[in-house]
């Protein structure tokens, strides 16, 4: 018997070759597919990130500042002539709103929802020399305010090479220590609006706010910043006659350390807030340019009208009210991507007191 000159060895089929490149392809495809959808969401994930890490950054800003404010209260006569009691007293000041109403609009800029302003010993210098003052007092502030981007640019960058850009922006509010000038309104016992402990005004912020002096840029995109100063819940419920969200001691939000009320248990004068609930909305820059902000829109939101009572709190803000305009209805509708930040931040020198009647 003749053995075959070519002995078969085994092999795959052609069958077999084409059924195992198609089921290679389709693993392929498959991880293809997982890997590419892998990335999108990292870059997603990431993306989002960056684009509130500025408005994160700058609200954990505004809380470590607020928590070191100062008023350096005292106990003194409350007259020269014929005292009958003592009172508290304070040369420095603590104040916050309506941004509109305490520093106004300035030119083409637009003031929206709350600012802050209050002495902190911060020991904000403008030269070396002075830095080593490292408990010296500023005067800081946090407001939010809508204008274009021409201030912020060099200035060979005109509007006719690039348009403005409009936005939102928080703004920070920092006096150095050596133009320090809230005490040229202050510090007399008597005399007239710049010369008197009883000055109540708000010109030892608004009026170098207003000429642009020590305000910089903290983050952009930041559409709305409210300020709401609050008791302990134990002294709030009392007095918030079933309303969760109202503050008592700021029913419209307003709080001034110059003002006296009759009644102690709210009466802020030369007092701290113990409490002041921060609350900051921001939207991603993606969701900013389709909204083709120009001029005419500031209010695009509808801030204007809201945040004006803390009773109405949530039905102005959240997307859980009953309300059909509140900002976060209001953000979803216009398909822009937002992140809410609130806290309640704890003013370390507040030592609230009931010892006062005015």
């Amino acid at each position: 018997m003749k053995r075959p000159l070519h002995p078969q060895v085994p092999a795959f089929t052609l069958v077999e070759v084409l059924v195992s490149a198609t089921i290679f392809v389709v693993i392929l495809g498959f991880m293809l597919t997982v890997s590419d959808q892998t990335a999108r969401i990292m870059r997603s994930t990431t993306g989002k990130v960056e684009q509130f890490r500025e408005a994160r950054t700058g609200f954990e800003r505004i809380t470590t500042r607020l928590s070191q404010a100062t008023l350096n209260t005292y106990w003194d006569y409350d007259s020269a002539t014929l005292p009958t009691r003592y009172e508290r007293r304070s040369e420095l000041r603590f104040v916050s709103g309506q941004a509109a109403a305490l520093l106004g609009n300035s030119g083409t800029k637009t003031r929206l929802t709350h600012c802050v302003f209050f002495n902190a010993p911060l020991g904000l210098a403008a030269t070396a020399a002075d830095s080593a003052l490292a408990n010296a007092l500023n005067t800081v502030g946090y407001f939010v305010e809508f204008a274009d981007d021409s201030a912020l640019r060099p200035a060979f960058i005109t509007s006719a090479i690039v348009p403005p850009k409009w936005r939102w922006r928080l703004m920070e509010f920092a006096q150095p220590t050596e133009q320090f000038n809230l005490y040229t309104y202050t510090s007399g016992a008597t005399g007239g609006v710049a010369n008197s402990r009883t000055y109540n005004q708000t010109m030892w912020f608004n009026n170098a706010v207003n000429a642009g002096g020590f305000s910089r840029v903290l983050a952009g995109n930041v559409v709305a910043l409210i300020f709401t100063p609050r008791l302990s819940k134990a002294e709030e419920l009392p007095l918030q006659a079933g309303s969760p969200d109202l503050s008592p001691l700021a029913p419209n939000y307003a709080y001034d350390s110059t003002t006296a009320v009759a009644n102690p248990a709210l009466n802020p004068k030369s007092q701290l807030p113990p409490i002041i609930q921060v609350t900051m909305v921001a939207i991603d820059e993606g969701s900013a340019d389709r909204l083709s902000l120009d001029s005419t829109k500031a209010n695009l939101l509808g801030v204007a009208t809201k945040f004006a009572n803390t009773a109405n709190f949530t039905s102005d803000l959240s997307i859980d009210s009953t309300a059909t305009n509140s900002l976060e209805k209001t953000l979803v509708r216009l398909k822009a991507r937002y992140r809410i930040f609130t806290t309640n931040v704890h003013i370390r020198g507040a030592k609230w007191s009931r010892d006062q009647a005015n």
